[in-house]
């Protein structure tokens, strides 16, 4: 897997290993928004302002995922006792499909921004500049909506359906 100690959802560690992927998701934004920052500041010093407002936008974006992640639910933390069910190994392999499916898409767009700040900082011109932050946009609100159908995969560990 792309985490280093990633034990799959293992009985007994699935809580960190929920937090270490929502971590992993969070850090590889954090590190396209750096990227897009610093061509948005040098964007308004060097008065390309079509520049830095879409590299503010991407920002925006990567924030809005940030926080879906701070605030979606943390799945299979149940007692025993609880009206959870237990997953299935069939809905851990989902989910570890899912996890790496997101993963994938924000080290693409990691590298994207990457082409961005590379692209601005060459003779690039102003369009395939643009052209480049739209495309990391693009790949930030595709893994957003991604992540936010992990949802659909936990809901299927919430309740078990009374009778």
């Amino acid at each position: 897997m792309v985490l280093s100690g990633y034990e799959g959802y293992t009985k007994g560690k699935r809580r960190d290993a929920d937090l270490a992927i929502r971590e992993e998701i969070k850090r590889c934004g954090t590190r396209a928004r750096n990227h897009l920052l610093n061509v948005h500041d040098s964007g308004f010093r060097e008065k390309k302002l079509d520049i830095a407002k879409a590299a503010k936008a991407c920002c925006n974006t990567i924030d809005q995922l940030i926080e879906d992640i701070d605030k979606s639910p943390t799945g299979m933390t149940h007692a025993f006792f609880s009206g959870q069910r237990s997953a299935s190994i069939s809905v851990l392999k989902k989910l570890i499909k899912h996890d790496h499916d997101v993963i994938d898409m924000m080290t693409k767009a990691v590298n994207i921004s990457n082409s961005v700040e590379h692209a601005f900082s060459s003779d690039k011109t102003d369009n395939e500049v643009k052209s480049l932050i739209r495309q990391c946009d693009q790949m930030i609100t595709s893994s957003r909506g991604y992540y936010s159908a992990r949802a659909t995969v936990l809901d299927g560990l919430r309740q078990k359906r009374k009778a």
